[in-house]
């Protein structure tokens, strides 16, 4: 398995609208960041909200325009602001290039997704800027959620994620004997400590 990625997954009605020019399949579950993409209103206007599937985490697409590009960047965005500053190896197992970023379709969204999503339209739909809408989200994410029988906050959750991947890395640099790391690197096996 290389660096995790990220999956945008969208309702197909949409999808010539956002991503004309990147090829989409259909979702399949995969190790990864998840996310379904939904449309909320904010003011006026409408604008695009991200929910990961594993962590029910949300996140306000703020950009100038509403593209494939700017929505990946939100994707990827919404996870490194959640990397914790002391530990430099954070970042090493999630990828942040925009080319590793696929897209998918999907009729229907997991319950806890669409419960997720119910809770942030009701929020958003009081605000009258994106950026109002954005303090909502986060106040959200700091509401317990329950996803396949686990209680946690959407931001301890995601955080959590991130150091527990850090510690993965950490325990694969001090403990995996020299000659292993050499051989990984003469192969040039991307991120063996994530298998």
């Amino acid at each position: 398995m290389g660096l995790l990625k990220h999956q945008i997954v969208v309702h197909p009605e949409w999808v010539d609208s956002l991503v004309p020019d990147k090829p989409v399949t259909p979702y399949q579950q995969r190790p990864g960041f998840a996310w379904y993409l939904c449309p909320v209103t904010v003011g006026d206007g409408q604008e695009w909200l991200l929910i990961n599937v594993a962590l029910g985490y949300c996140a306000l697409v703020i950009a100038p325009e509403t593209t494939a590009l700017y929505i990946g960047d939100a994707a990827i965005s919404a996870v490194e602001y959640h990397f914790p500053d002391e530990r430099e190896e954070d970042n090493v197992s999630v990828s942040r290039s925009g080319d590793d970023l696929t897209w998918h379709t999907a009729d229907k969204m997991p319950e806890h997704v669409g419960l997720q999503y119910q809770q942030a339209q009701r929020r958003v739909a009081k605000c009258r800027t994106v950026h109002e809408a954005d303090e909502a989200l986060e106040r959200l994410n700091e509401k317990p959620v329950t996803i396949g029988g686990r209680t946690f906050a959407p931001r301890e959750g995601l955080e959590g994620l991130l150091l527990e991947l850090a510690d993965r890395y950490r325990d694969y640099i001090e403990h995996t004997p020299w000659w292993k790391l050499q051989w990984h690197l003469l192969i040039r096996k991307e991120a063996p400590w994530l298998d």
